[in-house]
């Protein structure tokens, strides 16, 4: 079955709508030296408000600024950042321009570039660990502060749809790592597909 690419305009819905649509979809990643497919199986939304609470755990919540000004973008570039000075997480932003949204992709299970992933993770062997984490699967996938701002439309990271190929479960909890958001760190915005084996633990 041939797979549709994601197009602008479909990253035009909120965050948390789009981070339920986006599992079972296939993240792509060109490169000079790799071509890297990895199905996405559980992800984050950040941004907006729940149940009239502003959501803390979101970077945007304090305002725009050099490091976050991507989110504030329309929907359908990427948000890259470093955390602990040396693991980069992948986000989607979403919604319209100054929303201020984006949905943080936190684990990939992988489908095509398996021996580069692993040799980009120093891995000896395939395993679940390879990309069962956002630190984890931009290493392997060799995401970068470099793709920072970069269109999803283009062809060196793009979307295609979910083929309908694999039933899509999803299961829904409270986001992870994020216990110093006073409000945020209780909102339901973790979404991953029930008992698939790259969901990060």
């Amino acid at each position: 079955m041939i797979q549709s690419r994601w197009q602008r305009e479909e990253f035009a819905e909120g965050a948390v709508v789009l981070a339920r649509a986006l599992l079972g979809s296939y993240l792509v990643r060109h490169t000079a030296q790799a071509h890297f497919v990895g199905r996405i199986v559980e992800t984050e939304a950040y941004g907006g408000t729940y149940d009239g609470k502003i959501d803390d755990g979101s970077h945007a919540s304090r305002g725009r600024t050099k490091r976050t000004a991507p989110m504030f973008e329309a929907g359908g570039i990427a948000y890259v950042y470093l955390i602990y000075g040396m693991y980069h997480c992948f986000n989607i932003v979403t919604g319209p321009r100054d929303t201020a949204e984006a949905v943080l992709i936190r684990a990939v299970e992988p489908v095509d570039g398996i021996s580069a992933m692993l040799t980009n993770r120093k891995a000896e062997k395939f395993s679940v660990n390879l990309t069962n984490g956002p630190g984890k699967l931009c290493r392997a996938m060799d995401i970068t502060l470099a793709q920072n701002g970069v269109g999803l439309c283009g062809d060196g990271l793009y979307l295609l749809h979910d083929d309908g190929s694999e039933s899509v479960d999803i299961a829904v909890s409270r986001r992870r790592n994020i216990e110093y958001a006073a409000a945020g760190k209780q909102f339901p915005w973790r979404f991953y597909l029930r008992d698939n084996p790259f969901v990060s633990k």
